[in-house]
């Protein structure tokens, strides 16, 4: 009996030791920054499976003693496989490395459809927000250009001159969102209209991109894309504060609900302005060697400026095929000159409207459609009386303003209306095609032959994305247009892309088209300039400019390091410039002394090389650069092309520190400009001088609350402290006022 009693009481201790259950805890997270990592995949041989939450916590329970194969696997990292043995509750907290690739982003410009960027047919050049924030640039220009070594600009009073690879303002196409970016003075680029804050990537094609993109896409097409509507609930302000009252805010709020979803932006700017030099060359000296060769003025440069754009961004899903959109906006900037300079200020005001859709179709086809109108207004402001002159081709005539008194310079409307079709004919071929119609006006009382104008595009295009092998992509367009002042034209394009291994070759033979201005046209202007009473004329019989480009590149890959070498000539025939011609006997009478009127009298061609790079020193520390050389020619003067810098070079080292859901990124960054040259009217020939910029700039993001991200910056801009500080109405090689500090602060709510 006491025997019985011994083995009952051994089979009871055994069988409670082994029905003993246990439990394992522990945080995944991030080997590199030592951050949690949510909604991660943990189980025990496939029997016991749980996932991680509230910054990387687990919890396996219920667990018997035993051996088990413990694994952990999440999108973005390595998975984790590792024995263990489980004879007690323990604590196991879990190391995860990030896999060594990026996501590629997702680039449209290049053929109008979406592509991952290693993949696109057409070369495409990517800024992305990362990118963006890095540079902590006062504008977007300053961006772009600190960014890539084949763009550059200057800037004037009429707002900036954006070049790609040797060819300025009249053959760049910028686009907002895919959508033709007009309004502007003189051709100029006016991108005050746009925050840095909302812009979400920068795509930019270099070479004629006419064939998609109609009339200026000759250097090439840059397509800003903004913030799109993410989550139910959003709302962000982003400022920045430099010196010389530099100061930029952006205000923004999204919101989703059921099939409603929205923008709305307020975006303002301004700066104080400041001088670079107080003395300018005396006009006068010429004549007379008496008199003093520099005088004191109290022009400046950059001059102050005031700036607020409003943007209501509206979206309706009418069914799951059905998406409607709507887009308003409103901007208005003043531009104040020293009242000892001039007594009146300028005064733009740009109202536009988009209506669009989409309708999906099967086999993810689509159609959409676009209807936009844009209206720019360009005013002459008077805060004090003052006294005008105007002369027209008949008559003299003088005004009197007063007060608060505006005088209309110009007034532009475009209206653009598109329709396009994207059909997937098999895996293989990808077929777009679409039309345009694009109407222009413009009023301009006494700059023009008749106070208004207007001009007509009317273009049909197709293009086929063809992938003829694994390693083998084609792309094939034409457009067809007729413009009702310059007649028929026809732009075709053709790229290829070759992928072999951790090499990417890529090739485009396209061409160019640029319709004349309506100011090109009707052109009417009297001025005294360089010493000279002169008559601007425009010519109605001009013809559309237009261009070859080729190109090849080849880009190597392989982990994180990333070069690319591209080679590209581009000619351009027909180009239109001023030739002097007699005066008439009317207009020599009214002390006209020279007369020029527009011709397509020059031919010029660009060729080139870009080179980029990419790699990391370490896994925290970045480096990359870019190098650009242009030799831009005027083949009718045998001359260099006006205001083109034939070596650039950009290049960045970034550093970045994560932990406890903070981020610490500084980057040191620079641009090399080579001189400019310029053949003034009085057919004298200026250099701007060549510059280098170094910029520090750091930044601070904390992502410790549920709903709430904030970043803080700070900078020192020009390190080194240059300043071309030469007499004012030089050309200038940068605008920069010198060494700088400037802070900034990104507040973002998100649910």
């Amino acid at each position: 009996m006491h025997k019985i009693f011994c083995m009952l009481l051994m089979q009871v201790v055994c069988f409670s030791a082994f029905s003993q259950k246990f439990s394992l805890n522990g945080k995944v997270y991030n080997k590199n920054t030592k951050e949690g990592i949510d909604f991660a995949y943990v189980y025990l041989d496939s029997l016991n499976t749980t996932t991680t939450q509230n910054s990387g916590q687990y919890s396996l329970t219920n667990i018997a003693k035993g051996k088990y194969r413990l694994c952990v696997s999440v999108l973005g990292y390595e998975k984790f496989s590792q024995e263990i043995e489980l004879n007690a509750s323990k604590n196991f907290n879990i190391g995860l490395q990030p896999k060594s690739f990026t996501i590629s982003p997702i680039v449209v410009t290049g053929t109008g459809t979406h592509y991952k960027i290693d993949n696109v047919p057409v070369q495409t050049e990517i800024i992305t927000k990362q990118d963006i924030a890095d540079i902590s640039g006062r504008n977007v220009e300053e961006i772009i250009s600190g960014i890539s070594s084949s763009i550059d600009y200057t800037t004037s009073t009429m707002g900036s001159n954006i070049k790609i690879n040797g060819l300025g303002k009249d053959y760049v196409l910028i686009l907002l969102n895919g959508k033709r970016l007009t309004g502007g003075v003189g051709g100029y680029a006016d991108l005050n209209r746009i925050n840095s804050a909302d812009i979400e990537q920068i795509e930019v094609v270099k070479g004629a991109s006419s064939t998609l993109y109609g009339s200026d896409a000759i250097a090439g097409v840059i397509n800003i894309i903004t913030k799109k509507v993410k989550g139910k609930l959003s709302a962000n302000s982003s400022s920045r504060l430099g010196a010389y009252g530099d100061f930029k805010q952006l205000n923004s709020f999204t919101f989703s609900k059921g099939k409603l979803s929205g923008k709305t932006t307020f975006n303002y700017k301004q700066k104080a302005g400041y001088q670079l030099n107080s003395m300018k060359f005396n006009n006068k000296w010429e004549s007379n060697h008496d008199l003093p060769f520099l005088v004191h003025t109290y022009y400046k440069p950059v001059n102050k400026s005031k700036a607020y754009t409003i943007s209501q961004f509206l979206e309706y899903e009418v069914n799951q095929k059905l998406s409607l959109n709507m887009d308003l906006s409103w901007y208005e900037k003043t531009l104040y000159f020293p009242f000892r300079a001039q007594m009146h200020n300028y005064y733009y005001n740009n109202r536009a409207i988009s209506f669009g859709g989409q309708y999906k179709l099967k086999n993810k086809n689509f159609l959409s459609f676009n209807f936009d109108v844009n209206n720019y207004l360009y005013y002459t402001e008077y805060p004090y009386k003052y006294n005008e002159t105007y002369i027209t081709s008949t008559d003299v005539i003088k005004k009197t303003y007063y007060p608060g008194d505006r005088f209309k310079n110009s007034d532009v409307v475009n209206v653009i209306s598109q329709v396009k079709g994207v059909f997937n004919i098999n895996n293989k071929n990808k077929l777009s095609f679409g039309t345009e119609i694009r109407g222009e006006y413009l009023e301009a009382r006494y700059r023009l032959t008749t106070p208004k104008v207007n001009a007509y595009t009317y273009s049909l295009y197709v293009q086929d994305e063809m992938k003829l092998s694994k390693k083998l992509d084609l792309v094939a367009g034409l457009r067809a247009l007729y413009h009702d002042k310059t007649g028929f034209s026809a732009t075709p394009k053709l790229s290829m892309m070759y992928k072999e291994s951790k090499f990417t070759h890529r090739f485009t033979y396209s061409n160019g088209f640029k319709s004349p201005t309506l100011k090109e046209l009707y052109y009417y202007y009297e001025s005294n300039r360089m010493g000279m009473y002169r008559l601007y004329l425009g010519n109605e019989d001009l013809k559309a400019q237009k261009s070859h480009y080729f190109s090849i590149s080849s880009e190597f890959k392989a982990n994180k390091f990333k070069t690319g070498l591209n080679i590209y000539l581009n000619r351009i025939y027909d180009k239109i410039d001023y030739k002097i011609i007699p005066t008439t006997y009317d207009h020599a009478r009214r002390g006209i002394e020279e007369t020029k009127k527009r011709y397509n009298i020059d031919d010029a061609r660009t060729i080139g090389a870009d080179w980029h790079f990419s790699f990391p020193v370490f896994s925290q520390l970045l480096f990359n650069g870019s190098y650009s050389y242009v030799s831009a020619k005027n083949l009718t003067q045998d001359i260099r092309l006006n205001g083109i810098s034939e070596h650039s070079a950009t290049w960045k080292l970034s550093w970045t520190e994560r932990w406890n859901k903070k981020k610490l990124n500084i980057n040191l960054s620079g641009i090399y400009k080579s001189d400019r040259f310029y053949l003034e009217e009085d057919l004298e020939r200026s250099y701007a001088d060549a510059y280098q910029l170094w910029k520090l700039s750091s930044s601070l993001s904390i992502n410790k609350w549920e709903n709430f991200k904030i970043r803080i910056t700070a900078g020192i801009d020009n390190l080194f402290d240059y300043v071309d500080d030469r007499p004012y109405g030089s050309h200038y090689g940068t605008l920069n006022p010198g060494r700088t500090i400037f802070v900034g602060l990104n507040v973002n709510f998100s649910k």
